[in-house]
């Protein structure tokens, strides 16, 4: 999956004035409305914040995915702020330090295949240190655009050493979101 396929240089904000994730949230579905990659802001954002009730989207490694999936999504896109300074997100152990957010917008039709594709593209792309440095150190949005460029590129170097965390955390999310929509099936099937 290329990741630049589904970003714009109008959606990535370095250093945004928002430092809650509710307002980040907010301002994030901002360019979404203006590209029309979503009908429904308000809508799109209620999805997001239902799905933030559920269980935290800080995944470790400075990294938060917040997502939605809403009928007023017409396409897969997402939208990603870049901090210096950190934001506090919720965690699976209360807040966490963040530097990276990206708000993903899924429809619902690829809430399983698309969705599960994008945060395994974009939590292994940032397991390379040399993008996720890139990424941090952007001070334009152009240039964390050629970081996710450079990320989506393939690698011709040995591989970079790997860390665990992100990919053990991201099948933890999962596994609890499956577990939340099994109950909650289950509870309006009885």
């Amino acid at each position: 999956m290329n990741l630049l396929e589904l970003t714009h240089p109008e959606r990535v904000f370095i250093n945004p004035p928002c430092r809650s994730p509710d307002a980040l949230i907010r301002l994030l579905a901002e360019p979404l409305v203006g590209q029309n990659v979503i009908t429904d802001k308000e809508a799109f954002i209620q999805s997001v914040l239902h799905r933030e009730s559920e269980g935290p989207t800080a995944l470790g490694e400075e990294l938060a995915v917040p997502h939605g999936k809403s009928d007023a999504v017409r396409q897969v896109a997402f939208c990603l702020a870049l901090f210096d300074e950190p934001i506090l997100w919720p965690g699976l152990e209360g807040d966490e330090s963040v530097r990276m957010v990206f708000l993903l917008a899924i429809p619902p039709a690829e809430a399983g295949s698309t969705h599960m594709q994008l945060l395994t593209t974009l939590t292994s792309s940032l397991m390379d240190t040399h993008m996720r440095d890139h990424l941090l150190a952007a001070r334009t949005c152009d240039e964390a655009m050629l970081a996710l460029r450079q990320g989506a590129s393939p690698k011709k170097e040995a591989e970079p050493e790997r860390s665990l965390v992100v990919p053990a955390v991201l099948g933890t999310v999962a596994t609890l979101a499956f577990l939340q929509a099994g109950l909650s099936w289950a509870c309006a099937m009885s």
